[in-house]
């Protein structure tokens, strides 16, 4: 074979042929490979005197469908991706920088070429995932906006600025007004002048978080039935990935019908646990937030990071699986969100047998926001029972009386605790369940503690609060579950220090 000049250097022959890239010279005109340096020659299984006897597309197969010979012709520099087939058959997926060359009126292609067989396998399992978590993502979103829709209660939401960005058929049929004539305008364009003014008002406190979540009651104008009614409304922020209020949701109780309804026992208390429940959804959209706040901010960086590697072409299979494992766990996560958020509001009145951790777990996963950001630590002592009850009311007692503890603490200045702890304790006596719950919050006041289970009884401000929690807490555990529940203020030793705070203690029959 005779030596071309193009390649006779010696210095020229050596950095080449060590080079971890696969680098080829074709002479365009005859279509043959001229030279190859050993990455190519090792990869492909070729000598290169048996190279020089193929013609390109012998070895060959373009991908991207571009003619190399006119596109290097006329932008003299191009990428392509094309399969290379060894001596033994094997397909190598290659990436070229192709340098055109002109010497002695010949025409030839400088090839630079990568095996990026591996990445594209790698970068299709990571485009199937995210196709995947999108679908997941676009599923939950279907359930959500069906939970809303079939929810009897009418819930709406804006956003910063005050204007309407949804709602559910609920909240359409006490308004009279369609959701598609809604979206964008604020309560200036849909509500009479003074309701509108209050809602204005009262929405202000929320973004401005002086009331979060907030209760209120006001106003609703039915403009099919040109008649208002009474309603009590239900507020909270939720927040982006910052932690900056992007909007609110708002849940609306019509208590006109409930007026009426009082006059009956069974669809007063009926209607006190329904409100009740309303009560612990307002919190419960605020912990929600809390929670989706981390998880989000995770898949966002990830997602980013994916992106802002691959354009700089630094992305290693590394932190790829990395990004990608990170993504789906996050994903998981808030889709069990969305899970505990269902369970909690279903309605079922059949007794289970259960372990009384159970209730619990499933109530502090709940609070665990609200826990972290106020730094209360839990300390737990609960004994392995199994009890036989109404699981779903459990919880909600234990919800209630947790957010209470956790409440408590607001009314001091943070310097007044060193640390701010909540104890729970369970276990038998006799053929009883004890649950002990107990803070360090100082106690409450002599004053008032024989009056705290009365209804719409609350120390808190009105907008925090609607005084009928632990009303509804003591009725659950009574009529509900059979048991019995008392308070009491109690100055405790823990850790060689003293400290003051109250007790709730449930008796459950075994």
């Amino acid at each position: 074979m005779t030596e071309n000049p193009l390649i006779s250097s010696k210095l020229f022959f050596n950095l080449i042929n060590q080079a971890n890239d696969l680098i080829t010279i074709y002479n365009m005109k005859e279509s043959t490979i001229i030279y190859a340096n050993k990455k190519f020659l090792d990869t492909l299984e070729y000598t290169m005197d048996e190279l020089s006897t193929l013609a390109i597309d012998d070895i060959r197969e373009a991908i991207d469908e571009k003619d190399c010979l006119n596109e290097i012709l006329l932008h003299d520099k191009i990428t392509t991706y094309s399969n290379f087939y060894s001596k033994s058959k094997k397909k190598f997926i290659l990436e070229s920088n192709i340098q055109h060359h002109s010497e002695d009126n010949i025409d030839y292609m400088i090839c630079i070429s990568r095996d990026v067989t591996e990445k594209l396998k790698k970068e299709q399992i990571l485009k199937n995932e995210i196709e995947s978590n999108i679908h997941k993502l676009e599923n939950q979103k279907i359930f959500l906006n069906t939970l809303l829709d079939s929810n009897p209660t009418s819930i709406f939401y804006k956003s910063k600025e005050g204007k309407y960005l949804g709602c559910n058929k609920a909240w359409e049929k006490l308004t009279g007004i369609k959701v598609d004539s809604i979206i964008g305008k604020s309560v200036f364009d849909i509500a009479p002048l003074d309701i509108a003014q209050i809602y204005h008002e009262q929405d202000e406190k929320v973004f401005k978080l002086e009331e979060n979540p907030q209760v209120y009651q006001s106003e609703v104008y039915n403009k099919n039935l040109d008649k208002r009614f009474n309603v009590v409304f239900y507020k909270s922020a939720y927040f982006d990935i910052n932690g900056d209020v992007l909007g609110l949701i708002g849940v609306v109780i019509d208590t006109t019908d409930i007026t009426t309804l009082e006059e009956e026992k069974k669809e007063k208390d009926r209607l006190l646990y329904h409100k009740s429940k309303m009560e612990a959804m307002g919190e419960m959209i605020e912990n929600i937030a809390h929670q989706w706040r981390q998880p989000l901010s995770a898949i966002t960086t990830s997602a980013s990071g994916i992106k802002l590697q691959k354009e700089f072409g630094t992305l290693s299979d590394e932190n790829l699986i990395k990004c990608i494992d990170i993504i789906v766990d996050t994903s998981n996560h808030l889709s069990s969100t969305i899970d505990d958020f269902r369970n909690f509001f279903k309605q079922t009145k059949e007794k289970n047998t259960f372990n009384i951790e159970e209730p619990f777990k499933k109530a502090l996963k709940l609070l665990s926001a609200q826990l972290d950001n106020k730094n209360i630590e839990l300390i737990k002592n609960i004994d392995n029972i199994e009890i036989t009850s109404l699981e779903n009311e459990l919880i909600h007692v234990i919800l209630n009386i947790l957010n209470n503890a956790i409440d408590a603490y607001d009314n001091f200045d943070e310097k007044e605790f060193d640390k701010k702890y909540i104890f729970i304790d369970c276990y038998k006596e006799n053929d009883f369940l004890n649950i002990e719950i107990k803070d360090n919050a100082k106690g409450i006041k002599d004053e008032i503690i024989d009056r705290i289970f009365e209804p719409y009884f609350t120390t808190k401000h009105r907008s925090d609060g609607t005084g009928i929690g632990l009303f509804m807490t003591q009725e659950i555990v009574h009529k509900h579950l059979g048991g019995d529940i008392e308070v009491e203020k109690l100055t405790f030793k823990y850790d060689n220090n003293i400290y003051t705070g109250s007790k709730f203690i449930i008796k459950l029959e075994l």
